[in-house]
């Protein structure tokens, strides 16, 4: 049970979450923020997610 807990809460999980509250914060508030801003924010949020989530775990026993 640790074991889950301990993966759920790494690094990869803790960036992607607040990334995507702050991203619906943005969207679904009721303030209205620069367009360079939201611009800026949602390229950086699809740039993160897309580095987590395609990154394929490195094996060091695998040759060069």
């Amino acid at each position: 049970m640790k074991e889950k807990l301990a993966k759920l809460i790494d690094v990869k999980s803790i960036v992607t979450l607040t990334m995507t509250g702050i991203l619906a914060a943005l969207l679904l508030g009721k303030f209205d923020p620069p367009k360079e801003i939201l611009s800026l924010f949602s390229t950086a949020y699809g740039a993160v997610i897309t580095y987590f989530f395609t990154k394929k775990p490195s094996n060091e026993n695998t040759p060069p």
